[in-house]
């Protein structure tokens, strides 16, 4: 223990306060030759309180004394124990990290025991913690219950909290009864099937002609099915290479009295600033348009959040969700999703067109993250 000790003052200073101690014996064979183990858990005052854990061994063996040696025999080891020093640094720095997730996600004190139940309700659908522990505290503006709370009544009252973060999805005014919407986004999000199912859920639920644009001329496959949905659903195509050919798709779609002019555009890499300068140059000729961001859930928070940086600044009024039937977990886009503070347009759980498709609103958002790809 004075050894653990001595490494402690070494490594942390003089401000380091013991909050915890273990004493063990490790390996060996049935106990015999087992070493024994010191762990001493501290907090270093210096760095705003967080917890570091050292573990300094000790070597026996089963014909030494177990006794600690002589004040003199431990004092005179001390200048040779460089390496051990460094080893155990290195220990601290993996355990560093660790220690700190587990305080920053375990162990939560509130002052109710309902909102310690809502605080790990959200952080077990892989909600951010932080974002947790906020939502949680705004619920301190409410009327609390009492007593032993059902998970039930919990999950409602967070559910309302989550809601919150999300605009409504109102409708917005275009001019005129001739609307123009736009999907954009980077490659392999679904913008042909989800421009297909919007197609046909104008077509044939809102009884409205519909006239399909598209850009991604890249892909021979994304042409061919794309014509091959509009065929279906009776609806024309124009297959355009360049912003010119774009504007005069345009005029003819409105002169013919098409009310919605669907365009799908190629998929983009976030970190391409040609092909981004050029998805500026269609989108300059449409410039009332509707321009509609499409992410799948499946995607990872981080790379959301970059997409997102690189899609927005285009002028983007909404998003639309695809692929949460392939997701396990919405509750960690939570957080990227309410900061981009957007409307969330559409949400699609599949390949079926036009079925798997709906419109989405904070309460559905809201329910997705405990029900996950379930609707």
């Amino acid at each position: 223990m004075q050894e653990a000790l001595w490494k402690i003052r070494t490594t942390l200073g003089e401000g380091a306060e013991i909050v915890g101690t273990r004493t063990f014996r490790r390996g060996g064979l049935f106990g015999v030759g087992a070493r024994e183990v010191v762990e001493v858990y501290v907090t270093d005052q210096v760095k705003d309180s967080q917890a570091l854990a050292v573990a300094a061994e000790q070597k026996t063996s089963r014909l030494e004394n177990t006794e600690s040696p002589p004040e003199s025999n431990r004092t005179s080891r001390v200048p040779g124990q460089g390496r051990e020093v460094d080893h155990l640094s290195q220990a601290l720095g993996s355990l560093r990290q660790e220690i700190h997730d587990l305080a920053a996600n375990k162990g939560k004190s509130f002052d109710h025991p309902f909102l310690t139940s809502a605080y790990e309700l959200l952080v077990s659908y892989d909600v951010d913690a932080k974002l947790a522990e906020q939502l949680v505290w705004d619920l301190k503006s409410v009327q609390l219950p009492v007593g032993v709370v059902p998970t039930d009544r919990v999950r409602a009252m967070v559910k309302a909290q989550l809601k919150k973060l999300f605009p409504p999805n109102v409708p917005t005014a275009m001019e005129g009864d001739r609307k123009v919407l736009i999907l954009v986004g980077a490659t392999g999000v679904g913008k042909t099937t989800t421009i297909a199912k919007l197609a046909a859920r104008a077509k044939i639920n809102e009884r409205k002609s519909v006239g399909l644009i598209t850009l991604d001329t890249f892909r021979i496959a994304a042409v061919d099915q794309l014509q091959k949905y509009a065929n279906i659903i009776g609806v024309p195509v124009e297959v355009v290479a360049d912003p010119a050919e774009y504007k005069a798709a345009i005029k003819r779609f409105k002169r013919s009295g098409v009310q919605l002019t669907l365009v799908d555009t190629a998929g983009r890499g976030q970190r391409d600033e040609l092909k981004m300068q050029e998805l500026r140059e269609f989108l300059d000729i449409t410039p009332n348009a509707e321009i509609h961001l499409v992410l799948s859930t499946i995607i990872h928070p981080r790379t959301l959040k970059n997409v997102v940086t690189r899609f927005v600044p285009l002028g983007v009024h909404r998003l639309i969700l695809t692929k949460l039937d392939e997701t396990d977990s919405f509750g960690s886009l939570v957080k990227p999703l309410a900061s981009i503070n957007k409307p969330v347009s559409f949400v699609t759980d599949g390949q079926n067109v036009p079925d798997d498709i709906m419109v989405s609103d904070p309460d559905r958002l809201a329910s997705l993250v405990f029900r996950a790809s379930q609707f």
